[in-house]
């Protein structure tokens, strides 16, 4: 990687940090340059605009967290509980350090879904993607109704996220991983959560 794709990737790894702190619209250029000590005019000359670049840091993140979704359900050492459980540790750990500050898609597209179409199409891109991720693993652990599980199944994670970034109750995600498994596995449990 060359000095200049080392600057692109600082801004726009800044970029999502700054967004999940402030939101989209709340995260200002003036706050990614100081953050990245990048000139405007430089950031401009990348990007064009704060929504090029947004875009461009959505897709990037996306990208990543999809790969590391798909390291953990290519895993032959995890059993499938495992690889679906991980992302429950994952949000546990970030909670613990005070880095979950919502789901940057979930965010993203309540702020541009009006007025930015290729922004809230990486955002549904990134749900969908990972909705068929599951039933592709769910599938291959010869899982009935992978479709409709996977998508019940990333209901309930999608609302703890949203819940999270709201109540940083930490004890909703057992509750929630909980309530995964059990749709995944069909497990009935009339015990109350």
């Amino acid at each position: 990687m060359n000095k200049q794709q080392e600057k692109r990737l600082n801004i726009v790894n800044k970029t999502i940090t700054l967004c999940a702190q402030y939101g989209f619209h709340g995260t200002s250029m003036d706050s990614i340059t100081s953050a990245t000590g990048v000139s405007k005019a430089t950031i401009y000359k990348y990007f064009i605009s704060k929504e090029n670049l947004i875009k461009e840091a959505l897709f990037l993140f996306s990208e990543q967290a999809l790969n590391s979704l798909n390291v953990i359900f290519s895993d032959p050492t995890l059993t499938l509980e495992q690889k679906l459980s991980e992302r429950f540790e994952i949000l546990v750990a970030l909670m613990k350090d005070d880095l979950f500050n919502g789901c940057y898609f979930q965010l993203a597209y309540s702020e541009f879904n009006h007025t930015d179409d290729n922004i809230a199409k990486i955002c549904s891109n990134y749900k969908n993607t990972r909705v068929n991720m599951i039933k592709d693993l769910l599938t291959e652990n010869n899982i009935n109704n992978a479709e409709l599980k996977s998508q019940q199944a990333e209901l309930i994670f999608n609302g703890l996220l949203a819940t999270l970034q709201i109540t940083k109750n930490t004890k909703l995600i057992p509750m929630a991983k909980k309530m995964y498994l059990n749709v995944i596995f069909e497990k009935i449990n009339h015990e109350h959560y």
